[in-house]
């Protein structure tokens, strides 16, 4: 496994951030782990990008998402993490972080909170396979939106 600091490390050798930003570059290296590789290399995802100062820098208007850290991205690359930081940390503000996911009513109210949320920013999911419901969601997809509470909630801890 790769030894690196996590982005709550790596951001407070610069400045401090918000709950929410640094739950979104949570989010983003949970993501990133998904791609890792036996070699300890993260699977390539090269994606174009519309940040003109961050294409200046780089001298390119692509991107690799998965071996780039979550500070290193180009704004919009960095969006939905934000996004989805920001409702984690209004949840966690609202119910606070005694949270049992594997209690039906919370696990339903968060998922589906989440999961509305995420609706409400892909509007290329109305309509589809996934703008149901969250109790009606499969499995994983179910996974995919308490994962990132549980993230919040893990950062949340951490801060005590």
């Amino acid at each position: 496994m790769i030894e690196q600091d996590t982005p709550t490390e790596a951001a407070a050798e610069k400045e401090p951030v918000s709950k929410s930003e640094a739950i979104a570059a949570l989010l983003h290296e949970d993501w990133r782990l998904t791609r890792l590789q036996d070699d300890g290399k993260f699977e390539e995802r090269i994606k174009p990008t519309k940040d003109e100062a961050w294409i200046a820098k780089q001298s390119t208007d692509e991107v690799d998402i998965a071996n780039t850290p979550y500070e290193d991205l180009p704004e919009d690359w960095k969006a939905e993490n934000k996004a989805a930081g920001k409702v984690v940390a209004t949840l966690l503000e609202n119910v606070g972080t005694d949270v049992n996911l594997q209690d039906p009513d919370q696990r339903s109210y968060i998922g589906q909170y989440i999961h509305d949320e995420w609706l409400a920013r892909n509007e290329w999911a109305k309509g589809g396979d996934l703008d149901v419901p969250f109790d009606e969601l499969p499995a994983d997809e179910q996974a995919k939106d308490l994962s990132q509470m549980m993230i919040g909630l893990e950062y949340a801890s951490s801060e005590k």
